[in-house]
């Protein structure tokens, strides 16, 4: 075994353990310097404000000859709380997808609250954030099923990501997503632009699906959308492909009891 074979091997090892075993704690270890940053900004900007209130009663010139720097100082305390807002907002965009992979077992999912977690991890691919031009509707309303977050996070990133891949390839540079439900369904609808997928390989791949098979016929279509379909396909879900002519949609229905699940009251 030659170096860069031993080298793979321990990548490999680092990938594997990385999930599971390293993410809670760096979460955790950014979790709390991050509440503290925002904590004592709020605690500052209450103080000078409160500060400035009593030298305004107590030193009214002082006060006045003070106003301009007094006011770049609440400018640059008001900044600091909107960075560390925006810095939590990533935080905790970072934070759901890590939990979610990590996650163990079937729960309530809401498709819609799911598309908007990976769309939000999405934009930590520059080139997808920059370059394509995306159209997301989110239905609020849609009811909650049973299934394993982690493999549907997984899943829907490996959906999402071949149709970015194929939009950023195209003059057009589209995508949208789109999820809505009927009685039986909630349905997500994936699409993006580019040259029209052969109907061949679209063929191939539901039949690949279909009998549960891992053989790839055809390259055309990433793997990643057969492993997909093929978790989907636990779930009995609805799974078509289709081009049309400059886009292409990957169209699922996944079905749901009736009856949504009662919340627990708080």
């Amino acid at each position: 075994m030659d170096n860069s074979e031993i080298f793979r091997t321990l990548e490999e090892a680092f990938a594997a353990t990385f999930i599971k075993e390293l993410i809670p704690g760096i979460l955790h270890n950014f979790a709390n310097p991050l509440n503290g940053i925002m904590g004592r900004t709020k605690l500052l900007q209450r103080r000078i404000e409160e500060n400035v209130k009593k030298m305004e009663e107590i030193y009214p010139d002082a006060a006045a000859g003070m106003m301009e720097e007094m006011k770049r100082i609440r400018t640059d305390i008001r900044s600091i709380s909107q960075e560390s807002e925006s810095f939590l907002d990533i935080f905790k965009d970072v934070a759901a997808k890590f939990y979610a992979l990590a996650a163990k077992g079937e729960d309530n999912i809401n498709i819609s609250q799911l598309m908007y977690s990976e769309m939000r991890f999405v934009d930590f691919n520059l080139d997808f954030k920059h370059d394509i031009k995306k159209n997301i509707r989110l239905d609020n309303d849609v009811p909650d099923f049973k299934g394993n977050i982690a493999e549907l996070s997984m899943t829907f990133w490996a959906l999402i990501r071949f149709a970015m891949s194929r939009a950023r390839a195209s003059r057009m540079k589209e995508f949208s997503i789109t999820t809505e439900h009927d009685n039986k369904y909630v349905s997500i609808f994936i699409k993006n632009s580019g040259d029209a997928l052969p109907a061949a390989s679209i063929d191939a791949l539901m039949e690949s699906v279909n009998s549960g098979s891992q053989e790839m016929p055809d390259s055309t279509i990433d793997r990643g959308v057969l492993n997909a379909f093929l978790i989907l396909n636990k779930y009995n879900a609805r799974i078509n492909m289709f081009s049309e002519e400059s886009f292409s949609t990957i169209s699922i229905g996944l079905p749901y009891r009736n009856k949504r699940p009662k919340r627990k009251e708080i």
